[in-house]
């Protein structure tokens, strides 16, 4: 199973911040179709559902920001836990926890891809493969510095990766 994290991570939301900050989704929704994906990430994402692996989108927005972009890319993502899904928020590894429940995944098995400290926290919390994605991350230091099992700068490096990981 590959979990991932959304802003940043997936999607450059870095445009709507302020707007994610306030909590104002209707207005971050509103500016979601101006939102780029990440070179690479739709082919990857395709790869991997090619590859019989499950993926799901753990996120601390709503779930409706995702699910737009999985709708809009025709992604083949069927879990989606949002904030409102879960009592404890990132870190906490309870939203890893009920996306691998959902799917039925096993912790050495899955792979959780994000781009804060608090990715890396909530991989720890929930014992599976914590990935560093760098290529999003406005402190690359921070991250670096949260020691996640594998860190990437480039979306095309962890395409590389799951390549040798997973066989692709």
């Amino acid at each position: 199973m590959i979990i991932f994290d959304f802003d940043q991570t997936l999607v450059d939301t870095s445009s709507v911040e302020h707007l994610r900050a306030a909590r104002n989704w209707k207005a971050v929704m509103a500016q979601a179709s101006k939102l780029p994906v990440y070179d690479g990430i739709n082919e990857l994402i395709q790869e991997l559902y090619k590859a019989g692996q499950t993926i799901a989108i753990v996120t601390k927005s709503p779930d409706m920001v995702p699910k737009a972009f999985i709708k809009a890319h025709g992604w083949p993502i069927k879990i989606v836990v949002g904030y409102h899904h879960v009592k404890n928020r990132k870190p906490h590894p309870e939203g890893l926890l009920l996306a691998m429940s959902k799917a039925g995944a096993l912790p050495d098995k899955t792979y959780h891809v994000g781009d804060q400290p608090q990715d890396t926290e909530a991989s720890r919390g929930s014992n599976v493969i914590a990935v560093g994605s760098a290529w999003g991350c406005t402190d690359t230091a921070e991250l670096e510095a949260s020691k996640p099992d594998v860190l990437f700068l480039s979306v095309d490096e962890l395409r590389k990766y799951f390549h040798s990981e997973l066989g692709l």
